[in-house]
């Protein structure tokens, strides 16, 4: 499903960005890691664009990016560290090495970070109000299909079907 792109106003410079991830980071030349990071994304700008929403601006400013999930934003704070992770860990020289690690970044980006236990009630509440009425209702209908992977892994497991709550609920 495609909901569009979110538009970044104003633009925020990559080069900025990079600097910061790659300070925090300790890259030992912050400045030139930074100039790579734009370079890297300048020169995909096409592909990105094409495929993830991703508007790279000609003076190296990342314009958009993808709605993955109707009325849910990332959190901007990981932007600096996404666009790192993504010039420096992400296969750029092989399709499907490209789309699947890309792919990992970006989720990494949009994921949604549960609030720690010392948060304030208001951050809690608020997490709770974008799983319940944002993340939730996406897994609906045809939004989500989960690969087979998921479930290999143990990673998510099936309590009930509903053939068998039918069953149960008809001796009732």
């Amino acid at each position: 499903m495609n909901f569009g792109r979110l538009v970044l106003q104003p633009a925020p410079s990559i080069y900025e960005l990079a600097l910061m991830a790659a300070t925090e980071l300790g890259s030992v030349d912050a400045e030139k890691a930074a100039e790579d990071v734009v370079s890297r994304f300048s020169d995909s700008r096409e592909m990105l664009e094409e495929y993830y929403h991703i508007k790279i601006g000609d003076t190296g400013t990342i314009e958009s990016l993808p709605m993955v999930i109707r009325d849910y934003s990332p959190d901007y704070d990981k932007l600096p560290l996404f666009l790192y992770k993504a010039a420096t860990s992400v296969n750029w020289g092989d399709e499907q090495g490209f789309f699947k690690t890309f792919t990992s970044e970006l989720a990494s980006f949009y994921a949604l970070e549960s609030p720690l236990p010392d948060d304030p009630q208001n951050a809690k509440d608020e997490f709770r109000l974008v799983v319940e009425h944002r993340i939730m209702p996406s897994f609906k209908g045809s939004a989500f299909w989960a690969p087979g992977s998921i479930l290999m892994e143990n990673s998510l497991v099936q309590l009930v079907n509903l053939p068998d709550l039918y069953r149960i609920f008809e001796r009732c």
